[in-house]
This record gives C-alpha cells, sequence and structure tokens, in this order.
C-alpha cells in the first residue's frame, strides 16, 4: 500500500468560521456548454479548482448533505500548514498525511484522531480501491469512506489530501496545496503523486 512515517505533534488545524454546502459549477451552466464542461471536470485538478473557487471566503464545506459530520476544509491558515507539513514530513508520491493516534507499528493498525496532539503520517495509496481499504482499517465506516473518495477531487491519486478528526469528532478533509495560499489570486497548483506538478490556474 506504499511507505509511511511518523512525524512530532502538530498544532490545531480545525479553526472555523465559516461553513456551506459545496454545489458542483455544473449546475449553472447552459445546455449550449455542459458537453465541454463535463469533459473538463473529469479532470480532478479541475474539480479542486471549481471548489476553491465556487467557495472563496469559505472556511469550510459540507459537501454531503448525507454525511454531515464530513466536512472539507479550506481554510487558509490549514491549508497552510498541510502544505507545509507535507513539504517537511512526505515525499513526493505520498498522496495522504494522517492525523493517526499512534506514531509507530503499521498505519492500518493505529485510528484516525483528532488532530492537536495526533501523530501526522504520510502515506502512499496507489488508487481508490487501496484508499478505501485503508480508512476502514484507520475506523472509517463505508458511507464516510464512499463520501470521501467522492467528493475530495484526485484523493488517492494526482492531489494529495490530509484526513483528520476535529474535536467534536466530525472528520474534516484538506486539500494539499505545493503553492502558499495567495490573496491576489495568483495562480495555485495542487500538490501531485507524482514529480509532474499541473497548474490550477494555467497562465
Amino acid at each position: 500500500m506504499g511507505s509511511w512515517s511518523s512525524t512530532p505533534m502538530m498544532g490545531s488545524t480545525d479553526g472555523r468560521n465559516n461553513c456551506s454546502c459545496y454545489q458542483p459549477a455544473e449546475a449553472e451552466l447552459d445546455e449550449d456548454r455542459l458537453g465541454a464542461t463535463r469533459i473538463k471536470m473529469s479532470d480532478p485538478l479541475s474539480q479542486l479548482n471549481a471548489l476553491l473557487d465556487s467557495n472563496q471566503g469559505q472556511d469550510e464545506v459540507i459537501p454531503d448533505a448525507n454525511q454531515p459530520g464530513f466536512r472539507i476544509s479550506l481554510n487558509p491558515h490549514n491549508l497552510e500548514l498541510w502544505r507545509l507539513e507535507h513539504r517537511q514530513i512526505a515525499s513526493k508520491e505520498a498522496n495522504l498525511l494522517l492525523a493517526c493516534l499512534s506514531s509507530t507499528g503499521p498505519l492500518e493498525d493505529t485510528r484516525l484522531g483528532w488532530v492537536v496532539g495526533a501523530a501526522i503520517r504520510p502515506a502512499s495509496v496507489k488508487n481508490q480501491d487501496d484508499c478505501k481499504v485503508l480508512l476502514h482499517a484507520l475506523g472509517l465506516n463505508p458511507d464516510l469512506v464512499n463520501s470521501v473518495l467522492l467528493n475530495c477531487p484526485g484523493i488517492a491519486g494526482k492531489v494529495a489530501w490530509a484526513l483528520y478528526l476535529e474535536r467534536h469528532g466530525h472528520l474534516v478533509a484538506t486539500p494539499v496545496l505545493d503553492h502558499e495560499p495567495n490573496p491576489n489570486n495568483n495562480p495555485r497548483h495542487a500538490t501531485a503523486s507524482t514529480n509532474d506538478m499541473k497548474w490550477l490556474h494555467p497562465e
């Protein structure tokens, strides 16, 4: 399932001010543009771009009304913390950062935990099937795992994601961007699982 390691404890990343429900951008398109947009939106980096652009100013998104305990954090402070954490502890092949209860032993033998005081462990999964097996082993129920795989663009592939619990026990996912958040909306791109980085906002 890939390689992983542990790192020192990480500080809080669950500061939240705003929350919204993510609505796919496709709903706002006219029929003439719908076909071309569907092709474009099949690319996970385009999906992540749409998620970021359509929720500017929101700290959190609830992507699945059937899983209200699952949040996607877009808080700039969180994005920066996870960007730095990935850079410090993970190889470029690592596409998951997991807040775990234990820093030692096989990854599948621990559980996801509250991010404060957790051991942050990177992992590399080759596909969504491997990711599903790992997340089940870490204690997530099947419906929640399916929601994560459906609503986190590029997970288990091109885009790295951090997964952790906040203090109330909600699961939080944060995309790991390899460019620090920029208030001037300069191009940003996602951390990929290979050396071939792809721009989210090509010039």
